[in-house]
Order: C-alpha cells, then sequence, then structure tokens
C-alpha cells in the first residue's frame, strides 16, 4: 500500500495572527515537534509549507486510528536522521516541499518523495549531480527546456532516494541512475560487509546482478508524477529480491480541502 498526497500551501500562509487564519488554527492541529519546525522557519511560505506537511500527517494518521482529536506524535530516529513514528510501526512516511506545494508519502513499507519546481539551473551543475548514463541522455537534447524537464526528473528521482535510504544530500548522486522506462534507480556501491547496500534499508534492497561483485549494483523501485503544471515529482520504495513489480498509484490525491476542513474552515 502506497499512498501519495499534496496540498497547496497559499490558503495556510500567515498573512496575519488573527484566530480567523488557517495558518493559527492549522498549528493548533499538529504536533509539538512539528509546530516546532514551523516556528523556526523564517519566511511565511516556508512556514506554510511545513505547517502542511504537518497537516498531511496528522490527516493520515487521524484516518488510519479513526480518530477525530490530535494525534501527539512520539518520533524516532534512525542512524542517518531519517524519523520514524516510533508507536506506529506499521506506518512509513516521508514528507516533502517545493514552491507552492508540499507533499507526503504513506506506505507499509519505507518510502521516500521529493517534489521540485522546475527552473533554470546553474551552469555545470548537471555534471555534478547527473551519473555517466543520465548525463549522455542530457547531452542529446537539444532544446535548453528538455534539459532542464530531464535534470528535475533525475534530480527528484535521487532525491526520493536518498531519502528512502536516510542518505539524504550526503549520497553519492553520481553513482544513481534513474531509469524511467524501467520505474527503478539503480545505485552502484562497494558491498558492505554484511551484504547490505548503502544508507539504513539495505538489507530489504534487491541486487540487480551479482552481490559478491566489488561493485554490485542495487536496485530501489520508483515512479514519476506531475502533481501540478512546472512541478516534478518522485516517489522512491525498495524492491526486495522476491518481487518483481510495485503497485505505485496511478494518481495523486490533492488533500488541500481536506486538510482546510481539518483546521475548521474553508479559508480566507
Amino acid at each position: 500500500m502506497i499512498d501519495i498526497c499534496i496540498a497547496e500551501i497559499t490558503s495556510f500562509l500567515p498573512e496575519s495572527f488573527s484566530e480567523e487564519t488557517l495558518f493559527v488554527r492549522g498549528c493548533r492541529e499538529i504536533d509539538s515537534v512539528r509546530l516546532a519546525k514551523v516556528e523556526a522557519c523564517k519566511s511565511g511560505e516556508n512556514k506554510a509549507r511545513s505547517l502542511c506537511c504537518g497537516l498531511m500527517l496528522q490527516y493520515y494518521l487521524r484516518r488510519h486510528l479513526g480518530v477525530e482529536k490530535k494525534v501527539e506524535i512520539l518520533y524516532g530516529y534512525g542512524e542517518s536522521g531519517k524519523p520514524y513514528l516510533k508507536e506506529y510501526s506499521d506506518i512509513h512516511f516521508n514528507l516533502s516541499h517545493s514552491g507552492r506545494y508540499a507533499a507526503a508519502v504513506f506506505a507499509d513499507r519505507e518510502v521516500g518523495i521529493d517534489i521540485q519546481t522546475v527552473r533554470s539551473v546553474r551552469e555545470g551543475l548537471a555534471s555534478r549531480i547527473l551519473s555517466p548514463e543520465e548525463h549522455a541522455r542530457y547531452g542529446q537534447l537539444v532544446l535548453p527546456e528538455e534539459r532542464t524537464e530531464w535534470f528535475f526528473r533525475c534530480w527528484c528521482a535521487k532525491e526520493s532516494y536518498g531519502k528512502l535510504t536516510g542518505e539524504g544530500m550526503a549520497a553519492d548522486f553520481r553513482r544513481v541512475t534513474y531509469l524511467p522506462e524501467q520505474r527503478c534507480i539503480l545505485f552502484a556501491g562497494a558491498c558492505e560487509k554484511n551484504g547490505n547496500a548503502p544508507g539504513e534499508i539495505g538489507k530489504n534492497m534487491a541486487v540487480a546482478g551479482n552481490a559478491e561483485k566489488e561493485t554490485p549494483v542495487w536496485e530501489a523501485a520508483c515512479m514519476a508524477y506531475v502533481p501540478a503544471p512546472g512541478y516534478n515529482m518522485n516517489v522512491c520504495t525498495a524492491r526486495t529480491g522476491t518481487e518483481k513489480e510495485i503497485l505505485f498509484p496511478e494518481e495523486v490525491r490533492d488533500v488541500t480541502k481536506e486538510l482546510q476542513e481539518l483546521c475548521g474552515g474553508a479559508g480566507q
């Protein structure tokens, strides 16, 4: 089971601190750890993005548990700092935000998600981020907008992979190759003593080839989405050695109205 949600942040912007704003009411509905994150954000847009991430987590947990009141969440953290729900070990989640949208994924397995606005990139960034295979495809594209689109498709896939494993931006993205036609990501990495792939979920990842090789290739499943014009999003999860296919949802649910209702109103 994989459930993917997005929410548009505009109605949650802290334009004022009146009791009537969705921002103020929304802050009452999220857990204390997320509230501290919201308060630490400097800009109004970042506050709204962080708030919507917390509201999506509340929305999902309340539906899952069949409760209406706020769920005070007890977080645990993996070796790389990736958060998990201590009291609900059957629920895995990951959050992301960019531009006007916040995104969340919930599943019965470890997952990672990334959403990005498609925008111009600095010259030379592609060579530092893309794998040789990805960069070869990048070089074959003629139009600048095609190159930009391909770069962000790869970037989202790599970010979602890093968030899946818990490595985040510490992952060597040039060794991570996105294969959109196969809906998978390949990571070429040295085999650890215990036979695990890098990151915290290595024991669950399938090996694409021979694990005894000096540089085995590990495989993760991923799915790309276009949640709104000008945005790319990718969800990544581990594919075990016994699984042939991961069933990703075909569509992403927009839960903006549901979050507004959770806060007791439809916004201003």
